[in-house]
């Protein structure tokens, strides 16, 4: 009977340790990736602001591991085609900034999405002003050749 007791208890003693466990993935992914979901683009976050019914949304994150922002952007309703798009910083909201990033084969479109990543290589792009805001998106066209829409890279841990 013993043996037995013993047997059962080693045999699950492995079982116990393993769900005791934090998942290692959940908690690294938890302290370095950074989120921002559905980021609002619009003519009133230009500097100066700009009337229009465009709109936009930016999907982002940041993974501090890898140094790498991940972006998508999707717009509709712009004035006309796209002309450009870029990053621009250091500026938050309501501040105006240089170009650091420009989207090359961004759509020249009135409506779309596009999708990249650039790397936080802290000399033009840098981690510390990533997670502070410092950096923000806009779409310019032909209208508006100042930007049409903004969006602020507002990024939080989940």
């Amino acid at each position: 009977m013993r043996l037995l007791k013993l047997t059962v208890f080693l045999l699950s003693l492995p079982l116990f340790i393993l769900i005791s466990c934090k998942d290692d993935t959940e908690e690294v992914e938890r302290e370095n990736i950074y989120y921002g979901n559905a980021l609002p683009m619009t003519g009133a976050q230009e500097t100066p602001a700009i009337t229009t019914s465009a709109t936009g949304s930016i999907d982002a994150n940041y993974n501090r591991l890898t140094k790498t922002l991940t972006y998508k952007v999707t717009f509709s309703g712009l004035s006309g085609n796209a002309t450009a798009a870029h990053i621009h910083g250091l500026g938050e909201a309501g501040i105006k900034a240089d170009i650091v990033q420009t989207f090359s084969g961004f759509p020249a479109k009135t409506s779309g999405t596009y999708s990249g990543t650039l790397l936080a290589e802290e000399v033009r792009i840098k981690e510390e002003d990533i997670l502070a805001g410092r950096y923000y998106i806009n779409i310019h066209t032909a209208a508006n050749t100042q930007g049409e829409i903004r969006g602020q890279l507002i990024l939080s841990k989940k």
